[in-house]
């Protein structure tokens, strides 16, 4: 059995990160299902691609494309005779030869010597004469196409009349050839040209610099010329057309540009305005230069994720524009960092392979970190990549764990995971720990120089660690990139007053769980806080030890019985772990310890003590003036001591924070959700109808979920006609039942998964479709549910397909698989056949 370590709470997560998970589900259970999925590598190349250039007239009645996609390559060894380009849906006109200027068309027979051939996914060409090693050949291929995936078409329809027009790619991980003919593998990376012609109103964005913008009079359209001279793979390849007003900053030299709608000028402004410092801070920090000739960022709607960096021009979804009251709780500094850091890590050096993804991702993670660090402090930024743990660690225990490095899977986009993401960044953070700030920093630098433009793998950044500092880390790589899993830790403390010894016993029991998770071996700082007369500050000593063995005991000279011992100061070592302490031990640490995480922690471990001096410390905590995520943590930990001075307490501060912080606020809600009375139902009644904040509301409303009274669902049907920021109080609501699988829910969740309804409330609604249907399963009386799901398996929105899809793979009801096996033959998109895949593995397993 794991450790339930009372820091892992749910309620700590990230408020956007609250969706699908069950807040008061405050232990921690294995639900994950064993990884089994054939390997993939890096594949063979037979040629590299020197350019690509691309001359396309985009219909966005029509949602179609055509023009012509010219390929200049060369052979990486003699006798060329043949090779492939991926595609998919392409419809070829003509593919021409050019070599010295001159043309030769090659046909689909045979007739002339050159031949094409056209396979689901591929294109494959046979040359008229063997080509050498260092020759250079070009293809031309003219060719339309209707786009399924890799290129979307955004338009107003009758439920969505305010919808904007629009076209915009995403490319990764492996879709550009739906829309372009290409080599679709990270490791292939070539200077491009687009030449987009588009209506005369349309702006079109692309990848590197503008070389010109022609006007089509007589066909009133536009055709504007974008060159990048530095290399990027075809997921990296970008084109964004619609209406926009353009906002022009720079840093020093650079231009930076902004693209947002004319009615959100001041929400868009806002969220780029950091971007010019931020390009400052990580050339200085990376220790390479901004690498590319213009840096944009460009708003979509309906985007499939958050953000994509495509080289120089990075696509974000409108969802990250907020209103004055979002603002309250959120900025989306992360994800403008995120995506400006892949410009080094992922963009200048791309993984070799897609099992090698954590060097783009999860240093981009990391980046986020290291802005907050350098921007707001160290404390948030710690916070926050503890949030970040939090997040990994959901899916490590609900959905699957593996390797960070791994080459098993079904799909490639399956890696884009938060082992990639969340818990690369903590396994970085590790690693800076461990090589200490200034080998770390010249690392990355020292990496980022040598395969600048170019591809590399996890060994090429262990080698640089090697020779940019002389430390061989095999062991830090072999447990926490090729091996899955963390520490589960049992610490124990033991004061020897002949001897004035400390030991600290240290031991790791995660074998028991996972036998393929192995012993760790990690730094650790350990504190030891000694008795000190009242006029003097505490004596604190620390020291940097090194735990390698499954069971291992350390001895320090202590002159008196410790007032504290701190294992991991700093919090370094992602981990669980149990360090039993008294009360006095702890409520002394949480007025003292020097480290936010620890009082985060002696906060969330006093929750076992029931006392009124327990609460008198909590409560203490909770009105002063210690960061918000401290207050916070004590604000749930007096909700799980469910006292009637507990309730006192969180009542009355709530009262005084009203104008201080939202944060605190949120916790003191949550924590009313543990105290089923009409009193609470009233309390929280008063915070929807009144609070500033919305994720403050959010937190009531999944409170009163908790609570399930009938007066707390009047509160939240009444709750889902009150409008807020992406409609995160609706969702909520759903959200709510779902966790508390209240089928009384049923009739409002099918009602609000409908087409027309807000994106996110429809997914929540559907989610609580499949939770109370799983519940009405076993009564046989899911039909109503089954067939509104299998409804929404033809739906126009992809994320209502998934959620549909995952539902009825959740509800269990065999008479889905038919409907989700004809969904298969037609869905190319690689998220809805991973779902698929799942919810019919699951269906043909029930009973």
């Amino acid at each position: 059995m794991p450790i339930n370590d009372p820091l892992i709470h749910p309620a700590l997560l990230d408020p956007r990160q609250w969706g699908d998970v069950n807040l008061y589900q405050s232990t921690i259970s294995i639900e994950r299902e064993p990884l089994d999925a054939p390997e993939h590598h890096a594949p063979d190349r037979t040629f590299e691609i020197k350019h690509l250039r691309l001359e396309l007239k985009f219909d966005d009645e029509a949602e179609a494309v055509g023009g012509t996609a010219t390929i200049t390559l060369a052979p990486l060894s003699d006798d060329f005779t043949h090779f492939e380009l991926d595609a998919a849906e392409l419809n070829l006109s003509t593919v021409r030869l050019i070599t010295n200027g001159e043309q030769a068309t090659i046909s689909s027979g045979e007739d002339d010597g050159i031949a094409f051939e056209v396979f689901a996914e591929k294109i494959a060409i046979e040359l008229s004469r063997a080509f050498t090693r260092g020759e250079e050949l070009t293809i031309e291929i003219a060719y339309s196409c209707r786009p399924r995936k890799g290129l979307y078409f955004i338009k107003p329809d009758d439920q969505h009349p305010m919808k904007p027009r629009q076209i915009w790619s995403q490319g990764q991980t492996e879709d550009a050839h739906w829309w372009f003919p290409c080599v679709d593998t990270p490791q292939q990376k070539m200077t491009t040209e687009l030449m987009a012609t588009v209506r005369d109103n349309f702006f079109a964005l692309s990848n590197g610099r503008l070389v010109g913008v022609t006007e089509n009079t007589e066909s009133h359209t536009k055709t504007f010329h974008w060159r990048q001279d530095e290399p990027c793979p075809a997921y990296l390849v970008s084109i964004v057309i619609g209406e926009y007003e353009q906002i022009e900053d720079h840093c020093h030299e650079l231009p930076v540009d902004y693209y947002v709608y004319k009615e959100q000028h001041e929400a868009g402004q806002r969220l780029f305005a950091n971007t010019p410092q931020m390009i400052e801070f990580f050339s200085r920090v990376f220790g390479y230069a901004y690498p590319y000739p213009k840096y944009a960022q460009v708003l979509v709607s309906d985007f499939l994720f958050g953000a994509m960096e495509n080289t120089s021009a990075t696509t974000m979804t409108d969802r990250c524009l907020l209103d004055e009251r979002a603002r309250l709780d959120l900025n989306y500094d992360d994800i403008v960092a995120h995506e400006l850091a892949h410009h080094w890590w992922g963009d200048l050096v791309t993984c070799r392979h897609w099992s090698q993804i954590w060097l783009n991702e999860s240093f981009a993670t990391y980046s986020e970190y290291l802005w907050r660090e350098h921007t707001v402090g160290r404390d948030e930024a710690r916070i926050a990549l503890f949030q970040d743990f939090l997040t990994y660690l959901r899916e490590d225990t609900t959905s699957h764990r593996r390797p960070i490095v791994h080459h098993g899977y079904d799909y490639s986009e399956e890696l884009m995971d938060r082992h990639a993401y969340e818990k690369g960044a903590c396994v970085l953070d590790m690693l800076r720990f461990t090589l200490g700030d200034d080998a770390f920093f010249r690392a990355l630098a020292h990496y980022l120089n040598k395969h600048r433009f170019g591809v590399a793998e996890t060994s090429d950044f262990k080698t640089a660690i090697e020779e940019a500092t002389g430390r061989n880390l095999w062991w830090f790589f072999e447990q926490w990139l090729d091996k899955p899993g963390y520490p589960e830790l049992e610490v124990s403390d033991e004061w020897n007053r002949e001897q004035k010894l400390l030991r600290v016993s240290v031991r790791q029991v995660q074998q028991a769980e996972n036998k393929d998770t192995p012993v760790f071996r990690f730094l650790v700082e350990i504190e030891i806080v000694e008795q000190t007369p009242p006029d003097q500050p505490p004596q604190r000593t620390s020291y940097r030890v090194e735990v390698s063995k499954a069971e291992q005991d350390f001895y320090f000279p202590c002159a008196t019985r410790p007032r504290l011992v701190v294992f991991d100061k700093g919090h370094h070592v992602f981990k669980l772990m149990r360090f039993p302490k008294s009360a006095q031990e702890l409520s002394w640490q949480l007025d003292h310890d020097e480290d936010v995480l620890g009082r985060l922690r002696a906060a969330r471990e006093l929750s076992a003590f029931k006392s009124d001096e327990t609460v008198k410390a909590l409560r203490a905590v909770l009105t002063g003036a210690d960061h918000a995520a401290v207050r916070m943590t004590a604000a749930i930990s007096l909700g799980e001591i469910g006292s009637d001075h507990a309730r006192e307490a969180l009542v009355s501060a709530f009262a005084d924070e009203e104008k201080r912080s939202p944060q605190v606020r949120r916790g003191i809600a949550w924590a009313m959700g543990n105290f089923k009375d009409e009193e609470s139902v009233s309390f929280l009644k008063q915070v929807i109808e009144t609070d500033e904040s919305y994720f403050v509301c959010v937190a009531a409303a999944r409170a009163l979920a908790n609570l399930g009274t009938d007066q707390a669902r009047e509160v939240l049907r009444a709750a889902l006609n009150r409008s807020s920021w992406q409609e995160v109080m609706r969702a909520a609501v759903f959200h709510g039942w779902a966790q508390a699988k209240d089928k009384t829910a049923v009739d409002l969740a099918i009602a609000h998964s409908r087409y027309g309804e807000h994106p996110a409330v429809r997914v929540a609604a559907i989610g609580c479709l499949s939770a109370t249907g799983k519940e009405l399963r076993k009564e046989k009386a899911d039909e109503k549910i089954t067939d509104h799901l299998i409804e929404l398996l033809n739906d126009k929105a992809v994320r209502a397909r998934v959620a549909a899809i995952r539902a009825l793979g959740n509800i269990g009801n065999k008479r889905a698989l038919k409907p989700l096996r004809e969904a298969q033959n037609r869905e190319c998109l690689d998220q809805i056949k991973a779902a698929l895949r799942d919810a019919i593995k699951s269906l043909e397993s029930t009973s």
